[in-house]
């Protein structure tokens, strides 16, 4: 199972995907990212030289291609899931969660930046493009599994609203993390754990030495999670 964030520009998918992703102790893959590596350019120069087919051909490739891996959080552009392939094979994939904000938050959060925002860029009224794409992908939004509004929310208020969320569709070793966050952060700090039940069950400096650790500890049947640890300087990073 993969874990999908989507939804308009400036609402948080790359800063909580990157930490989700460290929660969980899975890769995390920016679908943007992979383009421009794909194209050798930033994204706002494929649709200067290229233009937005060619974006959006290369932005199909990249989604067909990390959909058939597993244990992935995943942040695609703002406009990927309006595609009925992208949005079939994302869904596919795993659970897929909307992030939403205000256009006026929405503004606030890019205006610093809007040249590098191929749909806003040039634009002499911003907030009003900013309106009407997000009334343009209204239908395609409201797909998602899950919704959650990120107006006014910090990154670490609104990762804990996703992580509420996805708890139902990750194994039930994610509760015991939960519950007992504190403690383990004390413990574990900055290192890996593998959590079957209501115990851990191996540490290791990373999600593949824990795995290995794990895995003659556990019956093929039993269900585990492999989570990291934040260490404090970790916590302290979060909220620069």
């Amino acid at each position: 199972m993969n874990i999908v964030l989507t939804g308009f520009m400036g609402t948080g998918k790359t800063a909580v995907g990157q930490r989700l992703a460290k929660r969980l102790g899975w890769p995390f893959v920016d679908i943007d990212r992979l383009i421009e590596q794909r194209a050798g350019m930033p994204i706002s120069e494929i649709f200067t030289q290229r233009g937005e087919a060619v974006f959006r051909r290369l932005e199909r490739r990249c989604i067909s291609r990390v959909v058939h891996g597993q244990h992935q959080v995943i942040a695609t552009g703002g406009g990927a899931i309006v595609d009925l392939q992208n949005r079939a094979k994302l869904r596919a994939s795993g659970v897929v969660i909307c992030l939403t904000a205000k256009p006026q938050a929405v503004l606030a959060r890019v205006r610093h930046k809007l040249a590098a925002r191929p749909m806003l860029s040039g634009a002499e009224n911003p907030l009003a493009r900013i309106r009407a794409l997000m009334a343009q992908r209204a239908a395609a939004y409201a797909k998602a599994d899950i919704t959650i509004d990120s107006t006014g929310l910090s990154v670490e208020e609104e990762l804990k609203r996703v992580w509420d969320a996805i708890s139902p569709y990750l194994c039930r070793s994610s509760q015991y993390l939960r519950d007992h966050a504190q403690a383990l952060g004390r413990r574990y700090g900055g290192r890996y754990i593998v959590v079957s039940g209501d115990r851990v069950v191996a540490t290791g400096e990373t999600q593949l030495e824990a795995f290995q650790r794990a895995s003659a500890r556990l019956s093929g049947a039993q269900e585990a999670g492999v989570y990291y640890i934040p260490s404090p300087e970790d916590a302290v990073a979060a909220r620069a």
